[in-house]
């Protein structure tokens, strides 16, 4: 029998007919037009997309708990209430934690920025980070076997605490992933040009395009899927998926 796509698909449909509506609608968080905007929200998140100019400053705004994944490098000075000011700098495709904030970023290089933020509106405390286990060599990831997507070899768990998960997956040209289990809600940050094929257990591969710096949510938490990955461009596909613990 062949088995039915998971009912996930239409809502990645809707929501990218959502996306498309807000994507141009900034946030006043930041005060300014075109800083921040919105690509993403529901009761559990805010996804965010950041943008400064070359020595732009943006305005004092609040943030809960979030992560957050870089997508160009980062040059910036932070200013917060008290007076305190901080700088740092982060290369591309970097992620970073935040716990709640008040302040004011200023980004001190002569080139734009721009990051992903995932706003995590229902966190209370401070995240505690778990260190992930060692994973022992896989002879499951069939249609009928697959593994949790964390166990997947090409799936690598890079920061957990008890509100998110990051996990870097690169594909080189010509890898196939084994097949996987998603079972929660997920953010994927798309870092790299390439060409894909997914295919589901017992459907046909079909074939699409990722696009650098793209991001979109995927509900998993209701409707657990499995799926898994192909290559079949010439380039090597690197994504950062965050995973969002209910």
């Amino acid at each position: 029998m062949k088995l039915q796509r998971p009912a996930y698909i239409l809502l990645s449909l809707m929501l990218g007919a959502s996306m498309a509506l807000v994507s141009g609608v900034a946030l006043d968080q930041a005060g300014e037009s075109g800083v921040v905007k919105v690509e993403f929200e529901n009761e559990q998140i805010r996804l965010l997309r950041v943008s400064l100019g070359p020595h732009q400053k943006g305005a004092v705004h609040s943030h809960p708990s979030r992560l957050g994944v870089t997508l160009v490098s980062n040059d910036i000075r932070v200013y917060f209430p008290d007076g305190a000011t901080k700088s740092s700098t982060s290369a591309a495709h970097e992620y970073f934690w935040s716990e709640p904030v008040t302040h004011q970023v200023e980004n001190i290089s002569d080139a734009p920025m721009q990051n992903i933020e995932i706003e995590l509106k229902q966190a209370r405390g401070t995240g505690v980070e778990v260190k992930p286990a060692s994973r022992e060599p896989l002879a499951r990831g069939t249609a009928v076997d697959p593994v949790p997507v964390e166990e997947e070899p090409h799936h690598h768990v890079r920061f957990e605490n008890q509100y998110v998960r990051v996990l870097d997956v690169v594909l080189k040209p010509g890898e196939t992933t084994l097949f996987h289990r998603h079972s929660l809600d997920n953010v994927a940050v798309q870092l790299s040009d390439a060409t894909i094929r997914r295919q589901f257990p017992g459907g046909d591969w079909s074939t699409s395009p990722a696009k650098d710096g793209s991001v979109g949510f995927t509900a998993g938490t209701r409707i657990p899927y499995v799926h898994r990955l192909a290559n079949v461009g010439n380039t090597v596909f690197h994504v950062m998926d965050i995973e969002i613990f209910p």
